[in-house]
């Protein structure tokens, strides 16, 4: 029995997911990243583009799951533990985009990096340990589809 995925977001998710070198140029979206002009990083959890990033990358859009973590990543401080978070989700989601364009040996490299930046992260949103066990087990066979994220007491999208 397959497990559901929880949502976290309310905002819709893309048809196609985007790989570089592999989708027409067409394809890839074309709205600016924009920087949140005001971040919480005390309660990243509640954010709606990390919300959204969660939701793209656990249904099948590490492309654009990248693209909506990596303004909050510009906007934390450099000195926040949550820099070093979305820096390893990133990663991870890099990881993802290599797997699906089948650059396996390029996937495993962005999984050990983002277990490097997890190792100097702290969360209260996600089990950091634990989620670098399941990618670091999900690089062994990167063909498969990599591991979902749950966040910590964070209710899903209704």
């Amino acid at each position: 029995m397959t497990r559901a995925v929880p949502r976290y977001s309310s905002r819709t998710l893309p048809r196609t997911a985007f790989v570089p070198g592999v989708s027409q140029r067409a394809d890839r979206p074309t709205e600016p990243l924009s920087r949140p002009a005001v971040v919480d990083f005390n309660a990243l959890s509640g954010d709606e583009d990390f919300r959204h990033g969660v939701d793209l990358f656990n249904h099948g859009f590490p492309w654009e799951a990248h693209e909506a973590w990596e303004p909050l990543w510009f906007t934390a401080p450099r000195d926040r533990p949550e820099r070093e978070l979305l820096q390893g989700l990133i990663h991870a989601a890099a990881a993802a985009v290599k797997a699906k364009a089948g650059a396996l040996d390029a996937a495993r490299g962005f999984v050990d990096s983002a277990c490097g930046h997890f190792a100097l992260a702290s969360s209260s949103i996600l089990d950091l340990a634990e989620l670098a066990a399941a990618l670091t087990a999900w690089g062994d066979d990167p063909s498969q589809p990599p591991p979902t994220l749950i966040l910590i007491a964070a209710p899903a999208a209704s």
